[in-house]
């Protein structure tokens, strides 16, 4: 895998007026239209789910490319949106965080969205697309969480007055928490289904803005990224997407018990406490630190799935009006998910660990006049991929030093070869989890963060039905040592990039 390392853009102002051509519009720049959904994993009618009311994501499917093998570089929304806008690979939840307090726009490119507006284009973030909701850092929303990189960035708060309300929104106005310093309130549940229209909820208002984005962005060149909050907790949607489901033939996880033959729970990162519900939320009659029942189990994934199409609903509204506006014929569409979600899997209920349930999310891609559209690509992906690949697309120079590669390949033939492999990390608790996934394998080395001690190796065969469950590390020493080198060539070439900065 060749990483490219050097922060330099002196090609980008010789191809900045490069057009971006399709088949089917000459000489005229694709848009982007980029649509980011909290916690979904790859639980979909286009993914082979046949229970799941999707019907825009698997319209979109069927018009597009679906990438089954897309993995995230981290389990965790902050991490994961700063590796899809800065391009790198990172463990860093504000990764902008010194260029914005410094107020100084550095001489090179170092976000998606900033390379995209200094190449001519509109850009505009509605919801959630870096870590902090409408893209802000104060409820007055004021200050941009990314900056130098968006012409607007916002979240319309309805009735829930500011950004982080909105995302934790229930009806009436309530919310679970508000951040920007106040305390949290957990005494909320962790799902509503209250009957209400689909802006009862703020993905409801989050969709609005964006169909009025499109009407003004309609005679522009855009980069129009839209973000929506769930199926993020808690799992509130309108009453009537709860009703397309049947609680009695909802699936429980095929794998509720942990993983076999591991020496510890370091591999769940304390997920089996599944703190994400029960230390933020409050199970109606009950208190904080509630025991999940079989009963719960399944409202709970009721109220996820229910969550999952209501946000399908708001995609579909947008896309039709990318339609009715003629935009669907110049401009790309990405769905992306900013890692997955364990609903029981392994005995967890939340992301955060180094498995395929937390690491593997969905990415769909529809260009304009593509070939073999609704074929999907099996070929392994990661995020920090995207980021190349659509300045490819939009015939702009990527900056050198993204450590990702352009998928566009597959974009022309679903069967491209992409990657051998790709790499992820976990972070947290005082441990330091490395992964490394082939085609037929997943490795997890876990080290203690402050000693650099190796705490745990596993080893996990991806078609173990029905799924990867056991760790067959001591039968396969040779395999361990190979997928090892192949981190540590990774962790090499980042290394000694830094280096010489």
């Amino acid at each position: 895998m060749k990483i490219r390392f050097h922060l330099t853009h002196l090609t980008l102002v010789a191809l900045a007026l490069f057009a971006c051509e399709n088949k089917g519009v000459k000489n005229e720049k694709l848009n982007v239209l980029f649509i980011a959904v909290d916690d979904l994993r790859p639980e979909l009618g286009c993914y082979g789910v046949d229970y799941v009311h999707t019907p825009n994501i698997d319209k979109l499917a069927s018009e597009g490319r679906v990438f089954f093998n897309h993995f995230v570089h981290d389990a965790a929304c902050g991490p994961s949106r700063s590796t899809l806008l800065s391009g790198t690979r990172t463990l860093n939840w504000d990764i902008f965080k010194d260029i914005r307090e410094s107020g100084v726009k550095p001489a090179s490119i170092f976000s998606m969205p900033q390379l995209f507006k200094e190449n001519g284009y509109r850009t505009v973030d509605i919801g959630k697309i870096s870590h902090q909701p409408g893209g802000v850092m104060d409820s007055l929303q004021t200050q941009h969480e990314v900056p130098f990189s968006w012409d607007e960035s916002f979240a319309p708060v309805g009735e829930w007055r500011e950004p982080w309300s909105a995302f934790f929104s229930y009806a009436g106005g309530k919310a679970r928490t508000s951040y920007y310093g106040r305390p949290t309130n957990r005494s909320l549940p962790p799902f509503e289904a209250a009957d209400l229209d689909d802006e009862g909820y703020a993905d409801g208002h989050n969709a609005a803005a964006a169909i009025q984005q499109l009407r003004q962005l309609k005679d522009s060149t855009f980069f129009l990224a839209v973000g929506f909050y769930k199926p993020h907790l808690p799992f509130n949607a309108p009453k009537r997407y709860w009703d397309l489901y049947d609680p009695q033939k909802i699936p429980a996880s095929s794998y509720p018990g942990p993983p076999e033959n591991v020496s510890s729970d370091v591999s769940l990162h304390y997920g089996r406490d599944s703190y994400e519900p029960r230390g933020a939320y409050t199970w109606p009659g009950d208190t904080l630190g509630w025991e999940i029942t079989p009963e719960r189990e399944n409202t709970l994934k009721h109220g996820y799935l229910a969550a999952v199409s209501y946000v399908d609903a708001q995609i579909g509204k947008v896309l039709d009006e990318l339609t009715r506006l003629g935009l669907d014929e110049n401009t790309i569409v990405v769905l992306w998910g900013d890692h997955g979600w364990h609903l029981g899997d392994y005995g967890i209920w939340g992301k955060h660990t180094n498995f395929d349930i937390a690491l593997n999310s969905p990415l769909i891609v529809r260009q304009p006049g593509m070939n073999q559209p609704g074929t999907a690509a099996n070929g392994m992906v990661e995020t920090v991929d995207i980021f190349p690949t659509l300045a490819e697309l939009c015939g702009i120079a990527a900056p050198d030093h993204l450590e990702g590669t352009s998928f566009k390949a597959a974009l022309d033939n679903p069967e491209a070869p992409l990657k051998e492999f790709v790499v992820g990390e976990r972070d947290a608790w005082g441990v330091l989890g490395k992964t490394v996934r082939t085609p037929d394998h997943r490795l997890m080395v876990w080290m203690d963060k402050a000693s650099g001690d190796t705490l745990e190796i596993n080893l996990f065969a991806n078609q173990e039905q029905p799924m990867p469950h056991q760790n067959i590390r001591e039968d396969h020493p040779l395999l361990v040592k190979e997928l090892k080198k192949k981190l540590e060539a990774v962790e090499q070439e980042k290394s000694e990039f830094f280096s010489a900065l």
